[in-house]
């Protein structure tokens, strides 16, 4: 496998990065070029500086092995534990397993101290705030992404046995304040994310930002984020360098060349969630098969102190929603459909249930998929995994991007 390099310039000082293939290793992409870019780290990083810029296009086996060279490199040593963390290395082209947790932490893995063993910092923005509900921020902040999937699977289990204890009670009290949580955060990132993402870092300081199972490289310069664009499509557009980093749902987020001076052509293709949702809503507004998880999540949201969202709420959280309703109707339609028609085969509803019960193994799925499965056939309230509800929002992005991506070429 070979990366495409491009030729850049930031601040008039010119840089080399590699690009992402289509699918490409990203968590590969991210730690390489804050190496390269980061005034913090490319000194002692000179080999792989070196490596890149000798040739236009460089082999995924050079990047690894400089990689380990660089690490022993400044440990000194090749002790155990170093070379168990330099083992990870090659899975960088795969994907890791990555864990964030809902304070702004990550669970500690392996994975995380490959980064720390450069060096190279990694943040995320799927943050609750502490201030909008401090309730909701005790329950939902103890939990990580795959503890939620524990704590989410013991809820529907419960449910469906009809537990009524103390402790189940309390599971499911506890279930639902996680799960108005994901809800409301369908693209991983909150506005106070990104607020938090500002105090973390350091003016002018590069780190990895971890996203639906991305890795980007994140930069602060003048107390605004921008992530590096690694894009193949765009390797002929030196105009385009960053992508500023201002809105949860991208649409307030435009190009900038390496001066950080708004590019040309600024703007991606905002998303369309207008038509979308409003059709969705007229065919709920048509039919008699209404959601109940709808009124239901409203309920149990409103109960919840802060939670209820007003009127003052930024639009781009509401274009959010709408687009994961849209795609949640259609989902929530599949369902009914296949309830159906195991109704018509006088299959029990239990067996049914253990069917399509769609655990997997808790761990982040490399599709960027997240959130919430928002109804059952009975109407009760469903606390299973959704893993395809994050993952077509990802894909309809990816699509949309690939638009962007031609057009810019044909320029």
């Amino acid at each position: 496998m070979n990366f495409q390099t491009k030729n850049i310039q930031i601040n008039g000082v010119p840089h080399k990065i590699i690009l992402q293939n289509e699918n490409g290793p990203c968590a590969l992409i991210a730690l390489v070029n804050v190496l390269l870019l980061s005034p913090a780290h490319r000194p002692a990083a000179q080999l792989l500086v070196t490596l890149v810029n000798q040739s236009n296009t460089i082999s995924l086996d050079s990047l690894v092995q400089t990689l380990s060279e660089l690490g022993l490199y400044a440990h000194g040593s090749s002790t155990d534990d170093i070379s168990s963390l330099l083992q990870l290395l090659p899975k960088l082209h795969k994907g890791l397993v990555i864990d964030p947790a809902f304070n702004g932490s990550f669970t500690d893995t392996k994975e995380m101290a490959l980064f720390r063993l450069f060096g190279v910092g990694m943040v995320h923005g799927w943050v609750i705030d502490p201030q909008l509900d401090p309730l909701a921020y005790d329950i939902v902040s103890k939990y990580s992404y795959d503890s939620t999937q524990q704590l989410l699977a013991q809820a529907y289990d419960i449910q469906q046995r009809g537990l009524q204890t103390p402790q189940a009670t309390q599971i499911l009290d506890t279930a639902t304040y996680v799960k108005a949580f994901l809800a409301r955060s369908a693209t991983q990132l909150t506005e106070y994310g990104l607020t938090y993402l500002k105090e973390v870092l350091l003016e002018k300081s590069f780190a990895v930002l971890f996203r639906n199972d991305h890795f980007l490289t994140l930069y602060k310069n003048n107390n605004e984020l921008y992530t590096l664009v690694t894009d193949l499509g765009y390797k002929s557009r030196t105009d385009i360098v960053w992508e500023s980093l201002k809105s949860v749902n991208g649409s307030q987020d435009i190009f900038y060349t390496g001066d950080f001076i708004q590019s040309a052509f600024a703007k991606r293709e905002k998303k369309t969630t207008t038509q979308t949702s409003s059709g969705a809503g007229n065919e709920r507004a048509n039919s008699n098969n209404t959601d109940p998880f709808d009124e239901e999540l409203a309920d149990s949201v409103g109960e919840l102190p802060g939670a209820i969202i007003n009127n003052s709420d930024n639009q781009q959280i509401r274009d959010d929603e709408a687009l994961a309703r849209a795609l949640q109707e259609e989902e929530n339609n599949a369902r009914r459909e296949r309830a159906q028609r195991n109704r018509s085969l006088n299959v029990s509803r239990t067996r049914s249930s253990n069917n399509n019960y769609p655990y997997g193994s808790g761990n982040n799925s490399n599709d960027g998929s997240r959130g919430l499965s928002r109804s059952n056939s009975s109407g009760q309230n469903d606390y299973r995994p959704n893993t395809s509800l994050h993952s077509r929002y990802a894909n309809q992005k990816k699509n949309k991007m690939s638009k962007l991506k031609n057009d810019c070429i044909i320029m």
